[in-house]
This record gives C-alpha cells, structure tokens and sequence, in this order.
C-alpha cells in the first residue's frame, strides 16, 4: 500500500508541476470529491486485473476522487452499456479499457456530447473512435512488437530459425500490432520464418495449448513469441512437458514473476509494459479532465528489452 502511494504521489509531481494540487480551490477551499467510472475488458485476464489492482489500492489513498469498476468479460456489447450507464449515472470522467479498437464509436460520442471526458487505457482505440477521446495512456504495441523482434534477430544471428506467435484477444490493439509489426520486422530477415500464429485471449492456459498446437505444425520450432508474459508463461508451461526447454521464448509485459523468469532461464527475453506507469497515470489523468484540465494526446508507456544478460538493470519508470 505504502508503494502505491509513493507512485501516485511521485506521478502527481511529474503531471501536476507548477500548478496548485488538484483538491485545493481558491483560498482553501476544497473542491468536490470527482467520480471515475472505470470500464475493464476483462475481470480474468493476468494484466487488466493486476492493472484494475493498482489503480484500486491508489484510489483509496486519494480524497479527491473515487472510482468504480466495471467488467466487460471480452464482450464489447456489455461494454458499450457498461458505458452508457456511467453516462447515465453522469459520472465526472471514464476511463476506458476497451475490448476491441473499434466497437465504440456512437457510444464515445454519447459520452462526449453529455460533457464526459474519456481516458483510452492500455488498449487504444482506432483513429476514428480517437476523435472523441480526452487522451491516451499506454504503450506502443507497435513499438514492443518490434523490440520483441529485435530480441528474436539478435538471438538467431545469420542462422535460420522458426518461430511460432501466440497472439492476445482478437480484434484488440495489441492483438492486432504486436503481430503485424512483428511480421514486418521479420520481413527483412528471410533466415527466420514464421510457422504458425495462435490465439489463446491472454489466457495462460490457452497459452500451454496454443504452444502445444504450434509443436504439432512443426516439432522442430525454435521460438515462440507471445503478446504478454502470462501467455510467455502458458508456453514455458508446454514446452517443459514435452521436454522441448531449448525453445525460446519472448514475452511482453514487466510483472516480478515475469522478471524472476527471465533471470531463470524460463523465458528468453521480454520487451516491458509498465502496469505501475498506466495504473498512475490513468487516474491522475482522469480527474485532471474531470476537472477540466489540460491534456497531452498521449501518456506514452516506455519500453526496453530485457533479457538474463541485463534484466538486473530493469527499473520502473515510476522510480
């Protein structure tokens, strides 16, 4: 608890710099408690719950705001009413986590006609649907896509190699880059093909039988790349029993457990997402519009490679 607070109080700092603190109007008088209605994509999925975690344990820190959680379970028709009953309950400000890039138009543009500011969380939305977005906090998945493929030509060299990719939710923004960067990366690298691509909807179960499936189209596989690190998890699961531990394996994502595995040997490498850094700064930036401040376009989520050479050095861009 103590170290979410430290991270809300240091993002405070960052954002809020050389203007007065967001609970304090006029001669000392406080201003009114915001509502934050927060739209999840999912209850079950590793990341978006460790992300709804953190942005609760640094809610219940702040006097200026509170929140409530809405889950979607990857059904972008509960989403949308979801939405419009924040829109309905007049809440001060959304944010969204959305199960898909482009379900949400009409929805987006109910939320700002009715004077609701929306924050796209982790999962960006399509340029169309950006239009009526406050601003958005999180990485690119383009960006990690290609420092994950980095990570993969830097292993193999000139020497050929075979990969297998092991792809999020389908139709979401990561889903969607993480591959398609990917891919164009690897264009220039004829040495390395790409034997097959499986969806396991960031489930690290999936992920084990994904991995499995991908062993089947080709025993003699080398690599497999998957979009987060629960599913880098489901891969090391199956290659383990199969006694296949020389298989590589590329992840995304920066959790302990995650970086514990790299320094193991279980996964290769991984190109990081800090939950921290979208945790922090999606909330600041929600009450901040609530309050009718200005915003960049986008909080940008950095990110590195990690492998067991460097992951050692690995710190979270809230330190």
């Amino acid at each position: 608890m103590r170290r979410m607070k430290q991270i809300a109080a240091a993002t405070a700092a960052v954002l809020l710099s050389g203007s007065l603190p967001l609970c304090v109007q006029g001669k000392g008088q406080e201003e009114e408690k915001v509502t934050i209605g927060i739209s999840m994509a999912s209850e079950l999925a590793s990341y978006q719950k460790g992300l709804a975690g953190k942005m609760q344990e640094i809610a219940e820190q702040s006097d200026s705001y509170e929140v409530e959680f809405y889950y979607a379970d990857w059904d972008a028709d509960k989403q949308e009413e979801q939405l419009r009953e924040m829109i309905d309950k007049q809440v001060d400000s959304i944010i969204l986590c959305p199960v898909d890039a482009k379900s949400f138009l009409n929805v987006l543009r109910e939320a700002r006609d009715a004077g609701i500011p929306v924050v796209n969380l982790n999962m960006k939305l399509d340029p169309f649907s950006c239009e009526y977005i406050t601003t958005y906090v999180g990485g690119s998945m383009s960006e990690e896509a290609v420092l994950a493929a980095e990570l993969a030509v830097d292993y193999f060299g000139e020497e050929e190699g075979k990969i297998g990719i092991i792809e999020g939710f389908p139709g979401s923004d990561p889903q969607i880059y993480r591959t398609q960067a990917f891919l164009e990366e690897m264009n220039s690298h004829p040495n390395i093909e790409i034997v097959g691509i499986v969806d396991a909807k960031w489930s690290r179960s999936r992920a084990e039988l994904a991995a499995l499936d991908l062993l089947r189209k080709d025993p003699e596989i080398d690599m497999i790349y998957c979009h987060d690190c629960n599913m880098a998890m489901g891969a090391y699961d199956a290659i383990k029993k199969e006694g296949k531990e020389e298989i590589k394996i590329i992840g995304i994502g920066d959790a302990l457990e995650y970086k514990d595995a790299v320094k193991e040997g279980k996964i290769y490498g991984i190109s990081s997402q800090s939950m921290d850094y979208e945790a922090a700064y999606g909330l600041i930036c929600a009450e901040r519009a609530a309050r009718g401040k200005e915003l960049r376009p986008w909080y940008k989520n950095p990110c590195e490679t990690f492998t067991e050479e460097n992951i050692d050095k690995y710190r979270s861009p809230m330190e």
